[in-house]
């Protein structure tokens, strides 16, 4: 008798097949989970390479690089291509920090006599540097201005502001310090109560007297993809000092209520990354960035000691607003900051 052997049938084939469709829909969370879960890792690693290159500034200029060099409208006409006074177009943290987190190539690339959207300082402002940019995110973009005054690139590392808008000024009517005990409490209404990044000058460590573990250095912001016809204004934009080189601690990270910017494109752009609508305001000044991330539930963030952590969508504002300050002498328990 001859010997057959038998295959599987159509059925059993499908059986099969429907098996490893299952096994795979299964797994595939878990591998994105565990994916996603590297690149936060990554992305907290950049962070604290960022922290420690502030550390090493501060031990050679005795405090945190300066915010930005320039400040409303008091800058040096000279130091632009023209006689008008550009004083958000001019150097932040980004520029300073350079030498100190091993990225000398570019920090020759810039001339400091010069305002960063100077012309002298297009390769600099233009040259994407990986240090700047979490895994999650897009990536560096350059924005749609290909003009060597103007184009520039957004990134997602942002310096802490501190705890109310860029001008750091109060918002609203204030209480008093009372408020501070999270009793009666309002978030909407804030004094502004120190940051570790200030304009004009470097700030000494001593500044921060609510403690250097207490106190935000930096977190993550998304990057804007493009900005249409028109420039779309600073959100993620750190090479110049127009605002998108900071977030502040007044909204929770990413709040579904839009930043206050200046200048903004379209909601459908904004949405194409996951960015609420922004709201216009008048004048830098007045502008609020909030950290945001595409790190599921939350945003990374180092401390002004260095430390890293990854901080929840659902922290209290009071307890969000008092990490962001750097005198506001609040009282937290460690166990509320996650």
């Amino acid at each position: 008798m001859k010997n057959t052997k038998r295959g599987f049938t159509l059925v059993e084939l499908l059986v099969v097949i429907a098996i490893i469709g299952m096994l795979v829909a299964l797994l595939l969370p878990a591998i994105q989970q565990a994916r996603e879960s590297a690149r936060r890792m990554q992305c907290a690693n950049k962070l604290k390479q960022l922290s420690l290159g502030i550390h090493n500034y501060e031990s050679a200029h005795k405090g945190f690089p300066y915010g930005c060099y320039s400040w409303a409208d008091d800058c040096d006409p000279a130091r632009w291509d023209g006689s008008t006074k550009r004083w958000y177009e001019d150097h932040n943290w980004y520029s300073y920090v350079m030498a100190y987190i091993d990225q000398t190539a570019i920090h020759q690339m810039i001339d400091f006599d010069y305002m960063m959207s100077h012309v002298k300082n297009y390769e600099a402002r233009t040259t994407k540097c990986p240090n700047f940019s979490c895994p999650s995110d897009i990536g560096q973009v350059e924005n749609e201005w290909n003009h060597k005054n103007w184009a520039k690139l957004r990134s997602n590392y942002v310096c802490n502001w501190g705890n109310t808008n860029y001008a750091q000024t109060n918002i609203g009517s204030p209480g008093t310090d009372e408020d501070l005990d999270g009793e009666g409490y309002d978030p909407n209404n804030q004094r502004f109560r120190g940051a570790p990044f200030v304009p004009k000058r470097n700030n000494p460590m001593q500044k921060i007297k609510d403690g250097l573990s207490n106190t935000l250095m930096f977190s993550e912001t998304l990057v804007l993809p493009h900005t249409g016809s028109a420039w779309g204004g600073p959100i993620s934009e750190v090479s110049v000092s127009v605002g998108g080189q900071t977030f502040n601690g007044f909204r929770t990270p990413n709040s579904e209520d839009g930043d206050s910017v200046i200048q903004h494109p379209s909601a459908a752009i904004c949405a194409s990354n996951g960015i609420p609508t922004p709201k216009k305001v008048s004048g830098h000044l007045n502008q609020i960035f909030t950290a945001r991330s595409h790190h599921p539930g939350g945003v990374n963030a180092s401390r002004c000691d260095g430390a890293v952590s990854f901080y929840s969508d659902d922290i209290s504002a009071f307890v969000w607003q008092a990490l962001s300050t750097a005198a506001g002498s609040e009282q937290i328990k460690k166990e509320d900051e996650i």
